[in-house]
């Protein structure tokens, strides 16, 4: 308990704050089930106000479509045992397809029957449905007020330290499928990376909800644009992942050891820029300067056109100790040649694409 990361003990302090006002506020209003807004206070209570924002959101929702139909039911059924059944089954029911197509009223059917089977239901259903709103809504209330004054946390924070994680995870995986035919890190490391990557892009995606939630609502305006990174790095993922299906394929024995330096100078220089530009993405900076990536890129394109034309001649490119490689062998060196530095484009063009999504929101918050 005393190692506990300051995310982990300030989401408990929250929680301890809301539970604690919400009882507070509910028995100086002498709510007849104050337990509920207690309850509600706990259950908006999330990791980041985006959350918080989506699953108040959430809770108000589900409380007043279930307090609207249970209201009508319990107006319309007679108040006897019978009559509560009948209503309770048709309610629930009614509202449970409601949160069958759609999640957000999740808490409908458990208002509604909450209002049917309480006793002050068939006695006034209007004075029953606004105590269990007034209830909820005042829970919903204390959740977002303590999310932003104790120990706030930002969905946005949390994202951008994301994307600093999971572009150290692309560079991890492009320095170890680039290393060249013989030196690749072995299957089980490079199947480990590429699921923590997918892990990353599934927390990146419901990150960018919570962000735009928080932005939405306008209690944390910024010039950080969640959407267009997340687009970004999608974009570089699959680009990364195309370069990985050619880097797994054979390495022609025609072209040598012809591309194995170059590429691997692509892979150092790569892995080192997405490593530096990581942090810069979570502070908010510019990005650094893409001299030296454009330089060892335009150079293995260079020695990659070089190789395939040594090949489609007929000589062996340098640092080839091998016999004369077939016709058909050729065509393959030529085509791998010409598919690997395809790739490797494709990916200096992604990167290109997030620096400037980077540098556009930095000048932005400059600006504001």
């Amino acid at each position: 308990m005393l190692k506990l990361s300051p995310d982990i003990w300030k989401a408990g302090l929250r929680t301890a704050a809301a539970a604690g006002v919400a009882l507070a506020v509910s028995e100086l209003l002498s709510l007849p089930q104050g337990y509920w807004a207690v309850i509600t206070s706990i259950v908006v209570m999330q990791a980041n106000l985006g959350a918080s924002l989506a699953a108040a959101g959430d809770r108000l929702a589900g409380t007043l479509a279930g307090a609207a139909l249970g209201f009508i039911i319990a107006y319309l059924t007679p108040a006897t045992g019978l009559g509560t059944l009948s209503g309770l089954m048709l309610a629930t029911g009614l509202l449970a397809m409601l949160a069958a197509r759609n999640p957000s009223f999740r808490i409908a059917p458990v208002t509604a029957a909450i209002l049917l089977i309480s006793d002050p239901s068939h006695v006034d259903a209007s004075i029953s449905a606004l105590h269990r709103v007034t209830e909820i809504a005042l829970g919903c209330f204390i959740g977002i007020a303590v999310s932003l004054l104790v120990a706030p946390s930002r969905a946005e924070s949390r994202l951008r330290n994301e994307v600093s994680r999971t572009l150290a995870l692309l560079a991890n995986l492009i320095s170890a499928e680039m290393a060249g035919p013989n030196d690749k890190a072995g299957d089980a490391a490079i199947t480990a990376i590429s699921d923590d990557i997918y892990s990353a892009y599934d927390t990146i995606n419901k990150l960018t909800k919570e962000t735009e939630q928080e932005h939405a609502s306008r209690l944390a305006r910024s010039a950080f644009d969640a959407k267009r990174l997340r687009h970004c790095l999608r974009h570089l993922r699959t680009n990364v992942f195309f370069l990985r299906r050619i880097t797994r394929l054979t390495w022609p024995a025609a072209l040598g050891d012809a591309l194995v330096g170059p590429s691997a100078a692509v892979a150092q220089v790569t892995r080192d820029y997405l490593l530096a530009l990581g942090p810069v993405v979570a502070a908010g900076n510019p990005a650094p300067p893409l001299d030296e990536l454009n330089r060892v890129f335009a150079q293995f394109a260079t020695e990659a056109a070089a190789a395939a034309r040594q090949v489609e001649v007929g000589h062996e490119p340098e640092g080839s100790g091998a016999d004369q490689p077939s016709p058909a062998a050729n065509g393959d060196a030529v085509a791998f040649a010409s598919s690997f530095s395809f790739a490797l484009e494709q990916v200096r063009f992604s990167i290109e694409e997030l620096v400037e999504c980077v540098n556009d929101m930095s000048t932005s918050a400059d600006q504001s």
